[in-house]
């Protein structure tokens, strides 16, 4: 049938963007769920911020070590790591300070046990109700900044994935310079799933990683 993400933007009523809303968070806990060994941990998250001297940001942890800088996922504005405009606005400007300060380079990973569950679909789903054609414009230039941001940092960025990665949470690794991943992590791009075209530049570096016929 048709993806639940379609026909909420098929849809002119409230109701029916409402309850896509619920299929596709079923879609998404669904595709952690069948795999994840462990629940998120939120008083991991608590923990990590304790031991920051300054509290920042909202959604991501940033220290700041000897020669390098380390970013961390740590959302509070969406579940499971998910990128909405304010996590990737927070990103991004992390980012741009360590492209400025002396940090050699930048350590990218998350707090708990999943890396990124990509774009917060439910963030997206429920401002089309107010103005659709404003919302969708402002959602592709919040991910437009983001992937470019990642495409112009002249530092390195070492990636750590301690989880699943899905989507734009997958696509933005091949932009950046090395990748680890530990035992429990593992990497799902269901664009067609959700009606979705592929994000993070992937459609290019995919192919040239992996070959076409992959």
């Amino acid at each position: 049938g048709t993806p639940t993400f379609m026909e909420a933007l098929a849809a002119n009523g409230t109701s029916n963007i409402q309850t896509s809303v619920t299929g596709v968070t079923a879609s998404k806990r669904r595709f952690i769920d069948d795999r994840r060994d462990q629940p998120f941990d939120k008083r991991l998250r608590f923990s990590v911020r304790q031991t920051e001297s300054a509290y920042r940001y909202r959604d991501i942890v940033v220290r700041k070590q000897d020669g390098f800088t380390h970013i961390l996922l740590s959302t509070k504005s969406s579940e499971n790591n998910s990128l909405n405009p304010e996590v990737m606005k927070e990103v991004q400007s992390a980012l741009n300070t360590a492209a400025a300060d002396d940090s050699k380079l930048v350590l990218f990973s998350a707090v708990g046990s999943i890396f990124c569950c990509g774009l917060d679909f439910i963030y997206f789903i429920r401002r089309l109700t107010d103005d659709r054609k404003k919302e969708s414009t402002k959602m592709a230039e919040a991910i437009r900044n983001f992937v470019n941001t990642f495409i112009q940092f002249k530092k390195p960025i070492i990636v750590a994935v301690n989880g699943p990665a899905i989507g734009l949470g997958a696509s933005i690794l091949p932009l950046c310079d090395v990748v680890w991943a530990n035992e429990k992590a593992w990497f799902q791009t269901p664009y067609t799933t959700f009606g979705q075209s592929p994000d993070g530049c992937s459609s290019l570096t995919f192919p040239r990683i992996m070959g076409l016929a992959s």
